[in-house]
């Protein structure tokens, strides 16, 4: 068994042995691969100083973290340190490293991890064990506000253990749920990382058509019990200057490999948003950000308190695009928008249809939903409305009504011809031209 699947077996048994602590705890187990890629990115550190895995869980960060270092058997003996709750869990990861890495015949290897390891909460105000570096994957949950963290308004267990690795290490690696780069609530959480590393690198990935965490959430009270997590890897290495982002990552399970191989030709240099946003800039479209940057409106600049005659719908759970109907929407999740005029209405209907604002969604948000914030947000460059274009997205809304089950209810959206949507953005781009191939590719690393 890999260790990743010792990890599996043992979450499966705490789970169906009925430990509600471990159902409720929000943990999403690092596949094996993904452990291997975070743990590749501590090439970048020194190569001394104590790494510390702070939920170690049975091992799976730190087992790959060893088998990524010159000497295995040197760092699991002297420059590991591990913690965890689950004094089980800790005692088999501390056996099954010593058992894979320490030198034949060395009865000392096994005394000396555990002995700097800690069966305790990493979050309690108790001196932590010297370290220079963190690797961790934290729980995913809610948690009561805790007094003490920049981060207690956020009510998130892995915003908590971010804050306090942050604080603690010169450096670090870390697996989240990437609404970190973009919530409001993780306002505090960015700043703090800005203010505590010198930069740094962070990987973004979608959750279709592949998923960054693999298998099923055992003991999960959801409906579905598959992880679907959006998750990101964030690295800051000592020796960072400044940070780069990458977009967020879409693949199929066949281009998984690769993925790993090639997310570093994703980063680009970070762009902070209009609410604060870590930017996710996909590769090649860094000048059309510059662009809209100039722009000195945006959509919420047009928007007028309703009802008005002059109105617009968007789908406010959009997945592979982003467009804005004339025409009523039969659908349980929308956003409804008004304006003074038809001019602006109009304007509006152009820029929402085009493929810059799906573009701008997954560059600062791209979550589940498009929120509201995000769509007022979105910049309006100038440029003359098009009447015949108009007329033509008019027409599609009679021709391209698409409907899609879900939660047992029919809901309606419009998606527009490739053709169609190529013509608005030669009109709300005044010309100008950006390729989105990659923005609507649902996989960036086939072959």
């Amino acid at each position: 068994m890999t260790i990743g699947e010792v990890g599996v077996v043992y979450e499966a048994l705490l789970a169906n042995l009925g430990r509600s602590e471990r159902k409720a705890s929000g943990q999403y187990f690092t596949p094996d691969d993904a452990a291997a890629f975070m743990a590749e990115q501590s090439r970048t550190f020194p190569d001394e100083g104590v790494w510390l895995d702070p939920c170690t869980g049975v091992g799976n960060l730190a087992w790959h973290l060893a088998a990524a270092q010159a000497d295995p058997a040197s760092f699991v003996k002297h420059r590991l340190t591990l913690i965890d709750l689950d004094k089980t869990a800790l005692m088999t990861a501390v056996v099954v490293l010593v058992s894979t890495y320490a030198e034949e015949n060395d009865r000392t290897a096994l005394a000396a991890i555990w002995g700097r390891s800690q069966v305790r909460d990493f979050l309690s105000d108790e001196d932590l064990p010297p370290h220079d570096f963190a690797i961790v994957n934290p729980p995913y949950a809610r948690s009561a506000r805790r007094s003490g963290f920049r981060t207690a308004a956020a009510n998130e267990l892995f915003a908590y253990f971010i804050e306090r690795v942050s604080s603690t290490s010169r450096g670090l690696i870390a697996v989240t749920p990437a609404a970190y780069l973009n919530a409001p609530r993780y306002q505090t959480l960015r700043d703090h990382l800005d203010q505590t590393q010198t930069g740094g690198y962070v990987f973004v990935f979608d959750n279709v058509p592949d998923t960054l965490f693999r298998g099923y959430k055992y003991g999960s009270t959801n409906t579905s019990s598959t992880n679907f997590v959006r998750a990101a890897i964030t690295v800051c290495a000592p020796d960072s200057a400044g940070w780069r982002i990458t977009p967020i990552l879409r693949w199929a399970a066949g281009s998984r490999s690769r993925m790993f191989l090639q997310a570093h030709d994703h980063l680009v240099n970070r762009r902070i948003g209009p609410d604060g946003q870590w930017a996710k800039v996909m590769r090649g479209t860094e000048q059309l950000w510059q662009y809209l940057e100039s722009a000195t409106h945006s959509l919420s600049d047009f928007l007028v308190q309703g009802p008005t005659e002059y109105r617009l719908e968007v789908a406010s759970t959009p997945r592979y695009y982003v467009s804005a109907s004339i025409r009523p929407l039969d659908r349980a999740s929308k956003h409804i928008l008004f304006f003074a005029n038809v001019e602006s209405r109009d304007r509006a209907y152009l820029m929402i249809n085009s493929s810059v604002a799906y573009w701008w969604w997954r560059v600062i948000d791209g979550g589940v939903t498009l929120p509201l914030r995000a769509l007022r947000s979105l910049p309006m460059p100038e440029f003359a409305p098009d009447d015949s274009i108009v007329a033509r997205l008019r027409h599609s809304e009679t021709t391209d009504v698409v409907s899609k089950l879900n939660a047992g209810r029919h809901n309606e959206n419009v998606k527009r011809s490739p053709a169609l949507v190529e013509a608005v953005n030669r009109c709300v781009l005044g010309g100008a031209h950006w390729s989105f191939r990659e923005v609507y590719a649902p996989d960036l690393f086939a072959v």
